[in-house]
């Protein structure tokens, strides 16, 4: 006697011109026993699955630390303050070295307001996400959120750590001034952090015409990130550091995309806006963001390079993707 399979359903729904569902289609292989006795007569699975989405390929090996990225923010035109990330350190795992554990990446960004916004409030967001060195996959992030002055939000601080667990799933505590709120979410394989996502862009080829695709979890909430590359040209304004970068009028490639609120199935939330963004990085191998445009939550934001900082262990992270004795500790 064979049992049925729990995991596939034993009857797949077509669907036909229209969108109504079509014929239901038989698996190919022979069914005996009690899978047999279950397809008659033939019943339509109903279940929802999670997408089947390709783990993304590595690229820890583009990540090199002590690189570092400061940005002026724009709020319509205002200045509304500065914003930096920077790729801090090589960690080896608690765990050890491998197959036990690997080598770890640390990324901080901060952000905090200034300008016409801070009459209103001041807001300091700190970031830490920490990384596989080898895979570049998210291993868990918290974000610090903190208000002075008027909160339009209805909280002063909010702190959101979230642990990637794997086979996407994602333990997220949420808390609000003392109070927290615990959640499990289900997401896509190919989902990162705000800061993991911008260094996964950063190490495509960035082919013109190519669309790429990947998920993020912002806070709590997830969102699905498509981005197109444009041919290489013209910038519309290159910032004044762009000059020290070595960097002329026509190299800078621009990429535009949307972001969209999705639920675990990777379907569009209802009612929910979706933002475009666009972005242009250095048409080298350094792939620098010169600036990012984007409308999102608060309004139309612009993020423009002040200044840049080489990385000072360029080899380190190649070194622990490899999985080199003693690469933590250079």
């Amino acid at each position: 006697v064979v049992l049925p399979d729990g995991d596939a359903p034993p009857v797949v729904p077509i669907a036909s011109a229209g969108g109504r569902p079509g014929k239901l289609v038989r698996p190919a292989a022979a069914s005996i026993g009690w899978t047999a006795a279950l397809l008659q007569p033939p019943l339509r699975d109903p279940r929802r699955r999670m997408p089947r989405t390709a783990r993304p390929k590595d690229f820890g090996d583009t990540l090199a630390v002590g690189e570092r990225f400061r940005f002026d923010v724009t709020f319509g035109g205002n200045n509304a303050g500065l914003a930096e990330a920077e790729i801090v350190a090589l960690e080896a795992d608690p765990r050890g070295g491998p197959p036990q554990g690997a080598p770890i990446l640390r990324i901080e960004g901060h952000a905090r307001t200034s300008g016409i916004v801070s009459l209103l409030a001041t807001v300091n967001d700190d970031m830490t996400t920490l990384v596989d060195a080898r895979s570049g996959a998210t291993i868990w992030s918290q974000n610090v959120l903190e208000y002075s002055g008027w909160s339009p939000v209805g909280y002063k601080k909010r702190v959101t750590t979230s642990a990637y667990e794997g086979r996407g799933q994602v333990r997220i505590v949420d808390t609000k001034d003392g109070k927290s709120r615990k959640q499990l979410k289900h997401a896509p394989l190919d989902t990162f952090d705000p800061l993991a996502v911008m260094a996964w862009v950063r190490a495509q080829p960035l082919v013109p015409g190519e669309r790429i695709k990947a998920h993020v979890i912002d806070g709590t909430t997830l969102m699905r990130i498509e981005v197109e590359t444009h041919p290489a040209g013209p910038m519309e304004r290159m910032p004044s550091v762009g000059k020290a970068l070595g960097l002329g009028k026509n190299d800078a490639v621009r990429i535009t995309g949307t972001m969209t609120r999705v639920d675990a199935f990777d379907q569009p939330l209802r009612g929910k806006r979706v933002f475009t963004m666009r972005a242009w990085l250095s048409a080298d191998a350094r792939k620098i963001p010169l600036a990012m445009e984007s409308d999102m939550w608060v309004g139309a934001l612009r993020l423009e390079l002040s200044s840049y900082d080489p990385p000072r262990q360029a080899g380190a992270a190649t070194d622990a993707a490899r999985g080199q004795p003693g690469a933590a500790r250079k």
